[in-house]
C-alpha cells in the first residue's frame, strides 16, 4: 500500500511539473551560458528546499540519500536537454519551480505522508501504575499458605506461627516489556533490520559479504545482462555511422550508462534480502546456507570484456569504408541512405550507375546530420533531390549539383552553415520551401533560370547573401523566403518578371534592403518588407525615380479590404 502511495505521488510530481517543459518554448532567454549558469544557482535552492524534502518523504531514512540524487539526476537531464535542442528559456521556468516546489508541492506531499508519532511504550503493552503495593508477605514456613497478621495458628497445617515458622517476602515488583529491553535492530526499518540480522547470520555462517565469489543464478543472470549490455552498445555505435540527430546518441548514450550502472552493480546482501522476501515461511538461517552451497567463482569479468570488444570492434570494422543503401526507382535506382565509414567523413561520391542501371534520385536525408562532411560529387544522372537531403552539413563547403538536376527538395541544404556559394542547374523547375534555411555562410546563389516560384523560408537568415537575381519565370516568392537576411542590399527583378505575388513577411528584418523594383501588376503583403526599411518601386510608374513607395496613398493606387489585395486604376 505505502508503495502505491510513493508511485501516486510520483506521478502527481510529475504532472505538476509538466507546465515547466510544456510552455517553455515561450520563453525569451536566449543565452545558453546564462541559462546553464542560473539553473546551477538554482540547484542548491531546488535541492534543499524541494526534492531533499521530497526524497526523505517518500522513502525510509535509508534510502533517502538514493531517492535525492535520482530525482536530482532526472532534473538535471531535462534541463541540459531542453537547454541545448529546445531552448534556454527553461532556467527562467526552473527558477520559478522552486517556488512552486516550496509553496506547493512540498506541503502537499508532506500532508499526504505525515505520521501519527510513536509513544515511548507501545499502546499493547499495560501502562505501569503510580502508586504499588509495597507490604511484605508473610507465609508459613511448614506449607507456604500466606498469612495475615492477626492469625496465631497456620489456618492449612496448623503449626503455631512462631517466628522459626514464619517466613518475610519482599513484594514482586511488576515487570513491564519495554521498545529498550530488545535489540536495537528491532527498532530499524524493515530493510535494515533484515540486512542487520543478515549480516550475523552470515558472520556465523562464514560468509565474508564481499567475497568474489557469488550465487550460480546470480552469475548466469550477470552474464546475460553483460551480453544485453554489449548487443545495445553494438547497435549504438553502429547508429552512429547512419547519422541521426545528436538528441539521439544523448539519449542512446545516457541509456547506456544507467543499464551500465545497473548491471553491474551486486550486492550480496541485497540478494539475500530478495530470497528472504521472497520465501518467508523458511528460516532465514537455512536461506543464507543453501545460498553459501551455490557459491562460484565470478567468472563475469572476461566474458563482459570480450563481449564489450566485440561489440566495439564488429561495427567498426562492418563499416570501415562508406556504403551505399540503394532502392529502385523509376528509370533506374536511387540512393535510399549513405552510410560514412571510419576512413572518410569528409568526402561522398554518389557513382552513376549501380547493377548497370542509372542513379536518378536521392531520397530524403541522404546526407542529413553528417556535421564533417566538406564536399559531395554527384552524377549528372541524377534528376531528384528529395528534402533535407544535406539537412545538417554544417561543414559542407561544395556540391556540384547534377546538371540534369529537375527538383530539389524543401530543407534540401537546411542549416548548411559552412556553404558560401551554390549553382542550381538551369533544368531546375521546382525547388521546395526552406531549401537553403539558416545557410548562414551564403553568399551568392544563382537560382534556375527556369524556376516558377520561390516558396516560403527559402533563403530564410541567409544573414550572409547580399544580392540575388530573380528569374523572369518565378511568379510568387513566398511568404518569409528572404526573412532575417540582415546583409541582403540588393533583388534584381526584370522589367519582364512574371511576378505576381510577394507573399507575407517575404523580406522581413532585411535591414540592408533599402530599395527594390518589382512589376506594375505585383500583389504585394502588407507585411512582405515589414521591419525594412525598403522602398518599393514599380515598373512604368510615372514617379518611378521619386521613391515611390507602394503603401503611399497614391490616387492610382488603392487596397481592396474585401479581397485583402493592392490594385491599380
Amino acid at each position: 500500500m505505502k508503495k502505491q502511495i510513493k508511485k501516486i505521488l510520483l506521478g502527481i510530481i510529475t504532472l505538476l511539473l509538466m507546465p515547466v517543459l510544456v510552455f517553455a518554448s515561450d520563453g525569451e532567454i536566449s543565452d545558453l551560458t546564462s541559462a546553464i549558469f542560473i539553473e546551477a544557482f538554482v540547484s542548491i535552492h531546488m535541492s534543499l528546499f524541494v526534492l531533499d524534502p521530497i526524497a526523505g518523504m517518500l522513502s525510509a531514512p535509508e534510502n533517502r540519500k538514493r531517492n535525492f540524487w535520482i530525482l536530482f539526476t532526472i532534473r538535471a537531464v531535462f534541463l541540459l536537454y531542453f537547454d541545448f535542442f529546445v531552448t534556454p528559456a527553461i532556467a527562467f521556468f526552473d527558477f520559478i519551480a522552486v517556488f512552486v516546489g516550496v509553496m506547493i508541492v512540498v506541503p502537499i506531499v508532506s500532508a499526504i505522508t505525515k505520521k501519527k508519532p510513536d509513544s515511548t511504550t507501545p499502546s499493547y503493552l499495560p501502562r505501569p501504575k503510580t502508586t504499588i503495593a509495597t507490604q511484605p508477605i508473610t507465609k508459613c514456613a511448614k506449607c507456604q499458605t500466606e498469612l495475615k497478621t492477626t492469625q496465631r495458628f497456620c489456618p492449612k497445617c496448623g503449626v503455631e506461627l512462631k517466628e522459626e515458622n514464619i517466613i518475610v517476602e519482599e513484594p514482586v515488583q511488576p515487570k513491564y516489556v519495554l521498545p529498550s529491553m530488545y535489540d536495537p535492530m528491532y527498532s530499524l526499518s524493515e530493510n535494515l533490520m533484515i540486512e542487520t540480522f543478515l549480516k550475523k547470520e552470515m558472520t556465523k555462517a562464514g560468509i565474508d559479504e564481499h567475497s568474489k565469489l557469488i550465487p550460480a543464478a546470480i552469475l548466469k543472470r550477470k552474464k546475460i545482462l553483460n551480453l544485453i549490455f554489449a548487443l545495445l552498445l553494438l547497435i549504438y555505435i553502429s547508429l552512429i555511422f547512419f547519422h541521426f540527430p545528436i538528441g539521439t546518441y544523448i539519449l542512446g548514450l545516457i541509456i547506456l550508462i544507467v543499464f551500465f550502472i545497473l548491471t553491474r552493480k551486486y550486492n550480496l546482501i541485497k540478494y539475500l534480502s530478495k530470497e528472504i522476501k521472497a520465501r518467508p515461511q523458511e528460516k532465514i538461517s537455512n536461506i543464507v546456507m543453501n545460498v553459501k552451497s551455490s557459491f562460484i567463482p565470478d567468472n563475469s569479468l572476461p566474458i563482459f570484456i570480450v563481449s564489450t570488444l566485440v561489440a566495439i570492434l564488429l561495427p567498426l570494422g562492418f563499416f570501415y569504408n562508406p556504403r551505399i543503401i540503394y532502392e529502385q526507382a523509376n528509370g533506374g535506382y536511387g540512393v535510399r541512405f549513405y552510410i560514412y565509414g571510419v576512413t572518410n567523413f569528409k568526402t561522398a561520391t554518389i557513382p552513376s550507375t549501380y547493377k548497370g542501371e542509372p542513379i536518378v534520385t536521392l531520397r530524403g536525408n541522404t546526407f542529413s546530420n553528417m556535421p564533417f562532411l566538406e564536399k559531395v560529387e554527384l552524377p549528372d544522372s541524377i534528376v531528384e533531390i528529395r528534402g533535407q537531403a544535406f539537412k545538417n552539413c554544417t561543414s559542407l563547403k561544395g556540391v556540384r549539383l547534377p546538371s540534369n538536376l529537375q527538383y530539389l527538395g524543401g530543407g534540401a541544404f537546411y542549416n548548411a552553415k559552412s556553404l558560401k556559394s551554390i549553382e542550381l542547374p538551369d533544368s531546375i523547375t521546382t525547388m521546395g520551401g526552406e531549401t537553403f534555411y539558416g545557410a548562414k555562410s551564403l553568399e551568392s546563389v544563382k537560382l534556375p533560370k527556369y524556376l516558377s516560384e520561390i516558396r516560403g523560408d527559402s533563403f530564410e537568415y541567409c544573414t550572409s547573401l547580399k544580392s540575388i537575381s530573380i528569374p523572369d519565370t518565378v511568379t510568387r516568392i513566398g511568404g518569409h523566403a528572404f526573412y532575417g537576411d540582415s546583409s541582403l542590399s540588393e533583388v534584381i527583378i526584370s522589367e519582364n518578371s512574371q511576378l505576381s505575388e510577394i507573399g507575407s513577411s517575404a523580406f522581413r528584418q532585411c535591414p540592408s534592403l533599402t530599395s527594390i523594383t518589382i512589376p506594375r501588376n505585383t500583389y504585394v503583403n502588407e507585411r512582405a518588407f515589414k521591419e525594412s526599411p525598403t522602398t518599393v518601386h514599380r515598373y512604368g510608374e510615372s514617379d518611378y525615380n521619386n521613391n515611390y513607395n507602394y503603401d503611399d496613398n497614391k490616387e492610382d493606387f488603392y487596397y481592396d479590404e474585401e479581397r485583402q489585395e493592392y490594385h491599380y486604376n
